[in-house]
């Protein structure tokens, strides 16, 4: 049986009460049986005969605290002292664990209450139904009926968004928590502003910003764009010059074109100028914009008068050079010598070491 949470821990009263250590309540006593007249013989012995008709009470659940034992037991107890003290994020985290051991419905109830007052209606709301659902054979028609009307109390703060993408396949997550891959099913989300993010490989990131408020219902239809590994290249040279892309002639002077995203060999020739060339990268969408200038082409040589004036110079100073060094030599005029040729005279005695 649910009890507020008031009765439970004291002083705290709250409108979402939690699951709690309570037997169900005895059924009140069945009214005394008033005098009948006295029936005949033949059939009162019929009717002594005759099992009674009035069917045993049904067996009562043991309180949520009694049934859960072990780590699934602690997790439970921390989890009500957590909420007490107003740690509704921290008795979240100790239910839940509690409800992954045992898997009993009832701490979905218990869950609900810490979503409510954390004001995560949808989620709230969302546990709700599945403590009706997993806790449809052993829950008390009174406990039924309190849930009910707690989703028809909750359900105004929230909306059901229908969620349609263009691409089969593509994740999406809703203020950061998954949704699964398209096409998903319709989700119940709390009012403001939620966040939905699209992902797939070969497509650009998608982020869309949804307003929650008002309707009932809303639709979100997105399409997503494919990435396309490309950009543009513009190119500014003299109007008398050929323009080549990746050996390929493009056009003259100004050219402007779609190119593939990565490098590319400009070359950029005109008559008499030096030849231009350059690597160019392009980035995915990027508009590149390359302005050429082009150097004359050096002088190949001299003018031909330079050489024949060059030649006779060269040659004239090759016929001086050549008289100064085959002119004979002129004899000696001077008195003849008293020696005999090849005698020296020294002037002390030589000694050779």
């Amino acid at each position: 049986m649910n009890l507020p949470i008031a009765l439970v821990i004291g002083g705290v009263v709250l409108a979402l009460p939690l699951a709690v250590n309570a037997q169900a309540p005895a059924k009140p006593a069945a009214p005394a049986a008033t005098a009948t007249p006295a029936k005949p013989a033949a059939a009162a012995s019929a009717a002594s005969a005759q099992p009674a008709l009035e069917a045993p009470p049904p067996p009562t659940a043991p309180a949520l605290g009694d049934s859960l034992t072990g780590p699934a037991k602690q997790d439970y107890e921390s989890g009500r002292l957590l909420f007490r003290d107003g740690d509704h994020a921290g008795a979240l985290a100790k239910f839940s664990s509690a409800y992954d051991i045992s898997k009993d419905p009832r701490l979905l109830w218990n869950m609900a209450a810490c979503e409510k007052n954390r004001r995560h209606y949808a989620r709230a709301v969302g546990l709700v139904r599945r403590y009706l659902k997993e806790g449809d054979a052993t829950l008390p028609a009174e406990d039924k009926a309190d849930a009910a009307e707690l989703v028809k109390v909750m359900e105004p703060f929230t909306a059901k968004l229908r969620i349609t993408v263009s691409e089969p396949g593509a994740e999406l997550t809703l203020d950061g928590e998954p949704l699964g891959a398209s096409p998903v099913v319709p989700v119940v989300v709390d009012m403001g502003v939620r966040k939905l993010v699209v992902r797939k490989a070969g497509f650009e990131e998608l982020t869309r910003e949804i307003p929650v408020g008002g309707a009932a219902e809303l639709a979100a239809e997105l399409t997503l764009v494919k990435i396309v590994h490309q950009g543009r290249l513009t190119i500014r040279a003299p109007k008398d010059a050929t323009v080549s892309l990746d050996g390929k002639v493009v056009g003259s002077g100004a050219w402007s074109g779609t190119v593939a995203s990565g490098g590319h060999t400009l070359q950029v020739t005109a008559p008499k100028m030096r030849l231009y060339q350059s690597e160019v990268i392009v980035l995915d969408k990027q508009t590149r914009d390359v302005s050429v200038s082009l150097e004359p082409e050096p002088s190949k040589g001299l003018p031909g008068w330079v050489w024949i004036a060059g030649g006779a110079v060269v040659a004239g100073g090759l016929a001086t050079a050549g008289y100064f060094i085959f002119k004979p030599s002129p004899e000696y005029q001077g008195p003849p010598g008293t020696l005999d040729p090849g005698v020296v005279q020294a002037g002390a005695p030589f000694t050779f070491r």
